[in-house]
């Protein structure tokens, strides 16, 4: 059994999404060509979406563009935490040290989410999309988060995952994860190399603290011949670079250690 979208909800985040990528106005055949929909659904979808105030439609050109009223949806929590926590001080930080990719992630029920990343110029990279979000039992930060949890939560994790074949491509088993966090926890770090493609290595810590009860996740991604021979320096620059960020910025909302069972939205 999968876990399927609500067909009309996923639709309208697909189309915020491709005008994400492509940066322009698109005429209806250029999304409904790109998307793959039926042309008459994705004329209500639009003229839906233009009613609301979310996109713009601009007779003369016959072309679409999303409103400011897009941007503005998700603003004050971008707000708080690019600005109001010190978050951009981390991120800038260990980019300066590192001058490598560094993510901030979030997670997102079985998923972790990319909400704030600085990617570097040179061409020894692969970054993730900012908004992006991936299987937590498949992608270095799941692992740095689920090692801040009980056995009981991640075992909770790992079936979900399994039953709404979340990824069946790469499953692993219980064993194998629990083998993981508990190196995790040893350690205090996540590294990953060749993953999630060859040639990609990605180094991750868990912040410890969180956004309105969201844990959240540091991490390093670059190619593997890079972060492979200044893996244990990357780590020490990290630890020492989280430290100093938490005197700068004491956080008032740090992740439970003891509370109930984390709560997986099955449904």
């Amino acid at each position: 059994m999968k876990r399927k979208p609500v067909k009309s909800a996923s639709r309208t985040f697909e189309v915020l999404e491709l005008f994400r990528d492509r940066r322009a106005p698109l005429r209806l055949n250029e999304i409904y060509s790109a998307l793959g929909y039926p042309q008459s659904s994705t004329t209500n979808l639009l003229k839906s979406m233009v009613i609301e105030g979310y996109l713009n439609y601009n007779r003369n050109t016959r072309t679409y563009l999303p409103t400011l009223q897009v941007a503005s949806l998700g603003s004050w929590l971008y707000g708080h935490v690019a600005f109001g926590s010190g978050y951009s001080w981390l991120i800038d930080e260990l980019y300066r040290k590192t001058d490598e990719t560094i993510v901030l992630v979030t997670q997102n029920d079985l998923f972790i989410q990319y909400v704030m990343m600085r990617v570097p110029d040179h061409p020894h990279k692969r970054p993730p999309n900012p908004g992006e979000m991936r299987l937590m039992l498949d992608a270095t930060s799941g692992m740095a988060l689920m090692s801040r949890m009980r056995d009981r939560e991640i075992d909770k994790i790992y079936r979900y995952s399994n039953y709404y074949e979340l990824n069946p491509d790469r499953r692993i088993t219980l064993e194998d994860v629990m083998s993981r966090i508990r190196w995790i926890r040893h350690t205090g770090y996540v590294y990953w190399p060749e993953h999630p493609v060859p040639g990609i290595a990605s180094i991750a810590m868990p912040l410890g603290e969180s956004i309105h009860g969201i844990p959240l996740v540091i991490g390093i991604g670059g190619t593997t011949e890079r972060l492979s021979p200044r893996r244990a320096e990357y780590v020490e620059i990290m630890r020492d670079t989280i430290a100093e960020f938490r005197e700068r910025f004491p956080q008032d909302q740090q992740v439970p250690g003891d509370e109930d069972d984390l709560e997986i939205a099955a449904e």
